[in-house]
């Protein structure tokens, strides 16, 4: 798994947050935009391979919900969380639309914008 660095922020930012007159290109048969996303932004460095997020505090707690979590979360916090929700739907089918339509990945990648703003990553 690729590491995050600001470039690979950028190109995740972006297939979040396609500029104006462009549009991302189909999701395969059978795959929803959002998991079309998860796929790709994972493959530029926002999950964390090996991790194990069934154990980790915030999971357990349920703060990877939280917005204030979220918005206090460090490069490799964010990382985490992201890795725990692309887990979690492997195991509830739909949790990706879920995060999606409660706006919770909406907050993951803005997050994600302010650290790379700010040179944090």
């Amino acid at each position: 798994m690729p590491e995050l660095t600001p470039d690979s922020a950028r190109e995740i930012i972006a297939l979040y947050h396609p500029a104006p007159g462009t549009a991302p290109a189909p999701p395969p048969m059978g795959m929803a935009p959002v998991e079309q996303f998860a796929v790709q932004a994972s493959a530029r460095g926002l999950t964390e391979e090996g991790f194990d997020w069934m154990n980790w505090a915030p999971y357990q707690d349920n703060r990877i919900s939280d917005p204030e979590f979220i918005a206090s979360a460090d490069a490799r916090t964010l990382r985490r969380i992201a890795t725990t929700h692309l887990r979690i739907d492997r195991f509830v089918g739909g949790h990706l639309e879920q995060i999606e339509e409660t706006g919770i990945l909406d907050r993951v990648v803005g997050r994600l914008r302010q650290l790379v703003d700010r040179g944090e990553l």
